[in-house]
């Protein structure tokens, strides 16, 4: 009871179930009715139930990869379904794709009785290369100018490398120089103009600002009720990703198209509760530490009025 319950809470509150005629496995997860079948998934009016129901899919595999292997019960919704004839759908397979490089090793189909049934193997080390799998990290890193989720395998590299130096490294390559291409900007120039336009204390609307996104620099533009709908991912996924860098800033109500200060409108109330906000965002950001200084994420949050001329 203790495993089956345990893979509940992995796979996402789906219901677990044993299933007494199946002698693959006794542990069955049971993901409930889903539209099977290219066809009749194209005909699925709801995006938001698809991208659900291939989560659960996702869930369900990479939980019973890592609990030993069992099956996935999926009750089939549409009539007239043919699995040989159907399949399951480009997008389902998709999904178990991104979780499985090698599908075939660990899954068998089958249908039978109205419901199609998975059966999954259990997660193999020397197949993967990894302990264990899964969807997501949540671990991001600055890769040029985007702040990206790193893979497992990038992940626990990543992670064996601080703990082989004793943390993040805060030296970093030499820079040539002279320019390697004319017209490309250095990587430590961006930053020294980031750093003078987040040192102003004013701006006038539509502005010119002299650098583009960077390792070290992002910027985004939105509006002031768009801010406050998406800073809790927008806040964690950048400010997690130039910690695990080498740092960097964030501009909110800059345009990267036309490199220019737009700004946002609020009030200072709605200011306020932005910067409480975005607090509360870094501080719940998990922090593992490999070297002896304990430290929390050090961080810089400041607003800088834009004037309209006239």
């Amino acid at each position: 009871k203790e495993i089956q319950l345990e893979i509940a809470k992995a796979a996402g509150g789906m219901a677990v179930t044993v299933d007494l005629d199946t002698d693959c496995a006794q542990l069955v997860l049971d993901v409930g009715a889903l539209t099977l079948g290219e066809k009749n998934r194209k005909k699925m009016k709801s995006h938001r139930l698809r991208k659900r129901e291939n989560e659960n899919i996702s869930r369900a595999v990479c939980a019973l990869l890592n609990s030993g292997g069992g099956v996935i019960k999926v009750q089939i919704e549409n009539e007239d379904y043919n699995f040989t004839r159907d399949g399951l759908g480009v997008d389902l397979e998709a999904s178990l794709c991104k979780c499985l490089p090698f599908v075939n090793w660990h899954l068998d189909v089958t249908e039978d009785g109205g419901y199609v049934y998975i059966f999954v193997k259990s997660w193999s080390l020397d197949v993967f290369g990894l302990p264990i799998g899964t969807l997501r990290t949540n671990l991001y890193t600055r890769s040029m100018s985007s702040s990206v989720e790193v893979n497992a395998a990038a992940a626990l590299e990543f992670l064996q490398d601080l703990k082989e130096t004793g943390g993040r490294s805060c030296v970093g390559p030499e820079l040539p120089a002279h320019r390697v291409c004319p017209g490309v900007e250095e990587e430590s120039l961006v930053e020294d103009l980031a750093a003078a336009v987040f040192n102003k204390t004013q701006f006038q609307h539509q502005e010119d600002f002299p650098f583009s996104r960077s390792s070290f620099v992002e910027v985004t533009l939105l509006s002031g009720k768009q801010l406050q709908k998406h800073i809790k991912e927008l806040i964690p996924r950048h400010v997690s990703a130039f910690a695990n860098t080498d740092g960097g800033y964030l501009f909110i109500g800059l345009d990267g198209t036309e490199q220019q200060i737009i700004g946002f409108e609020a009030e200072r109330s709605d200011l306020e509760h932005l910067e409480s906000e975005i607090d509360k965002c870094i501080q719940q950001l998990p922090v593992t530490h490999f070297c002896e200084e304990q430290e929390k994420i050090k961080y810089t949050c400041k607003f800088i009025p834009v004037h309209r001329s006239g």
